[in-house]
């Protein structure tokens, strides 16, 4: 009985969020422009982006890049404002331009592993991120969306690894702690699942992933009455989730509270959770 409710809370938890690759954000490398008119279009192009107006931010870059064709921060960009309109194949088809300008821009090959996770093509996306980290291993965004590609596999024990090395290169991002808690916990790994989700928590008291990771961990080292604390924190932070209550109903089964566990099932499925 007890493992059949692990390998289901193991289930519940996997579909605790949805998430979502990140952005490889440019960063402190600049590419100058013998125009004065491609720069301004360009920083145009960018208040767009940042207003999420994709369509705009692509028109403005489009006309810096008539100006300055093979400048590869505009072309990086352009990349970028078109992932934002979901028009992922134009995506990958700018950053291989950036990157024909520049081999060695390393957000660009990034950013193309991003798009191919987008379009379901993972072996491409995971050789555009190693590519990335082959010319700045340092690159933590790159590691992070190794891990969600790795957890999209099923690949556990190299999902946490990945997001270990994320997290150890940006320890102040609550939401990758909380995303490597997730790792670890479907890899079994629970002492250290605690130890990331606890981080998490001590960087942002309000981050329901958080101790929604740790009320997982703690099931699985069965410290049930722990767990269902963690549990009530995430649900008082997010009270219409609905794979907390499935997740605490299961619990409640392990510690034979029966009653209990209906109650939660019955407003999992009253949020929609389907099991």
């Amino acid at each position: 009985m007890r493992n059949n409710i692990n390998r289901l809370l193991t289930a519940g938890l996997l579909l605790l969020l949805a998430v979502s690759m990140i952005a490889c954000q440019s960063g402190s490398k600049a590419y100058p422009s013998s125009s004065q008119e491609a720069i301004q279009l360009n920083e145009r192009g960018m208040m767009m982006y940042e207003q999420g107006a994709y369509d705009k931010a692509v028109l403005s870059f489009d006309r810096a890049l008539e100006l300055d064709p093979n400048n590869a921060a505009i072309l990086f960009n352009k990349g970028q404002a078109l992932d934002g309109m979901k028009k992922f194949d134009e995506a990958i088809e700018s950053y291989n331009k950036a990157i024909a300008a520049d081999p060695g821009f390393a957000e660009a090959w990034c950013s193309k592993g991003v798009s191919y996770y987008d379009l379901g093509k993972y072996d491409q996306a995971l050789e555009s991120l190693d590519k990335a980290l082959s010319i700045d291993k340092n690159l933590a965004r790159a590691w992070y969306n190794k891990g969600l590609i790795y957890l999209d596999q099923k690949k556990y024990p190299e999902a946490a690894a990945a997001l270990d090395k994320a997290t150890s290169l940006d320890p102040g991002n609550d939401e990758w702690w909380a995303m490597k808690a997730n790792a670890e916990n479907v890899a079994n790994q629970y002492e250290n699942a605690l130890r990331s989700a606890d981080k998490a928590i001590s960087l942002n008291r309000n981050n329901s992933k958080g101790w929604g990771y740790k009320a997982k961990a703690l099931h699985g080292l069965r410290r049930y009455e722990e767990a269902l604390v963690a549990y009530d924190k995430a649900l008082g932070l997010d009270p219409d989730n609905p794979a907390y209550w499935y997740s605490k109903g299961l619990t409640l089964e392990t510690m034979q509270r029966v009653d209990e566990a209906k109650k939660c099932y019955d407003k999992a499925r009253s949020l929609g959770y389907t099991f």
